[in-house]
């Protein structure tokens, strides 16, 4: 989604408004992930720390430079997939964290050593269920798939490795629930009434006394209630009480 957003504090009183993507997706549920890894991880390295960097939407460029060499595995569930990005370099540093050395960067993984990354994939696999919607665990390759949002984590156990963790689809924007009338049946509302008002002279105004007719723009009648509008009708009297004939219910703030 995008935000309006300045541009970052300088000596210059004037700072640039601009239209940036941000992601929907709720840091709480991406620290839960955070969260879930590092007890998966804790049984197999000992002590861990995971890190959480903020969820992000990278633009083209971004996206190009975090594919390329990367391995991407993920695991699809009914709000759709998600993914660990694992850049070379980090590979080797996530690997020797199980080993408790550090891997060159000049040299390939040994099979053994790509075993141990498959392990640790499908290990900490069940962490992204709460980014794609349950899902079966089981990892497939998604190199080719398009991601939207991505987020890392610093993992850290004597030796430090970045993990990136993309995400298929933002999370929609979706609309509170609201309360069954049932539960709120019993709760008092003050109405209130208001009018438009036709334009009227300063001075006719300040001659206002008790007694004095109002001229309205319009017979329509506005009924609000703690603030909110519910409806619209038009001002009459009934039994020897004014009232007001509802012609259109539940209307909104913006109608």
């Amino acid at each position: 989604m995008r935000f309006l957003s300045f541009s970052e504090r300088t000596e210059e009183r004037t700072r640039e408004i601009a239209w940036e993507r941000r992601s929907l997706l709720p840091l709480s549920a991406a620290a839960l992930v955070a969260a879930n890894v590092r007890e998966r991880l804790q049984g197999a390295l000992g002590t861990v720390e995971v890190r959480l960097f903020a969820p992000r939407i990278p633009d083209e460029a971004g996206w190009t430079t975090l594919r390329t060499g990367s391995r991407i595995d993920g695991v699809r569930g009914a709000l759709g997939a998600a993914a660990f990005v694992t850049r070379p370099d980090e590979l080797r540093a996530l690997v020797g964290l199980a080993f408790g050395v550090t891997i060159p960067v000049a040299r390939a993984l040994s099979s053994v050593e790509a075993q141990v990354f498959e392990r640790f994939l499908r290990l900490i696999a069940p962490a992204l269920a709460p980014l794609c919607g349950g899902g079966t665990g089981a990892l497939e390759s998604m190199g080719e798939r398009r991601f939207s949002s991505y987020f890392e984590l610093l993992v850290e156990a004597g030796a430090c490795g970045r993990l990136g963790i993309a995400l298929e689809n933002e999370p929609q924007p979706g609309v509170a629930h609201a309360a069954p009338i049932e539960r709120i049946a019993h709760l008092e509302l003050s109405l209130r009434a208001r009018a438009e008002c036709a334009q009227m002279r300063a001075a006719e105004i300040a001659a206002w006394a008790p007694g004095a007719l109002v001229p309205l723009r319009r017979c329509e009648i506005t009924l609000h209630a703690d603030g909110e509008a519910l409806a619209r009708g038009e001002l009459g009297v009934r039994n020897h009480h004014f009232a007001v004939a509802i012609g259109r219910g539940a209307i909104t703030s913006n109608d």
